[in-house]
């Protein structure tokens, strides 16, 4: 895109600089006018004259056109790149949003399970300290609550 623009730029000044210069023949060839009419020069050279003038005005004019095209065409192509920029950054947002909203789906399990581990592990915590603070006639009694009963009828 880079090489696009300096070449649409390098065009412009090429452009205004034909246009220079011609507005500087220009202002020679009508300084020069007079003074050719003054010497009379023969019919020949004054048609010659007159023809490289028109010929003059045409080119003033299709560089002014050409000056005018390349405006509209630098126009346009400021707004295509505008245009895809914006829509690239569009994409990239969206991107992102799916991205993050694809991680927070795919993390709800585990962050679900870790919390559950943590309860547990919190809970484990708490029972090992209370076992810990038992006296022996409570460790006892515990180790008879969790023995495993035989259940009846088997």
């Amino acid at each position: 895109m880079g090489n696009t623009l300096d070449a649409v730029k390098a065009q412009r000044q090429a452009v205004e600089a034909v246009h220079a210069k011609l507005m500087e023949v220009a202002t020679l060839v009508s300084t020069l006018q007079p003074q050719f009419e003054r010497l009379r020069i023969d019919q020949r050279l004054k048609e010659t004259l007159d023809a490289e003038t028109k010929w003059l005005v045409k080119v003033q004019d299709l560089v002014g056109e050409v000056r005018a095209f390349r405006e509209a065409e630098f126009g346009r192509f400021r707004f295509g790149v505008v245009w895809r920029w914006a829509l690239a950054c569009l994409f990239a947002l969206a991107a992102i949003t799916v991205g993050q909203a694809v991680y927070v789906w795919a993390e709800k399990p585990y962050s679900e399970e870790v919390d559950r581990l943590r309860a547990q592990a919190a809970f484990a915590d708490v029972v090992q300290h209370r076992m810990s603070t038992m006296t022996p006639a409570e460790r006892q009694q515990f180790d008879r609550l969790m023995k495993p009963q035989p259940r009846p009828g088997r």
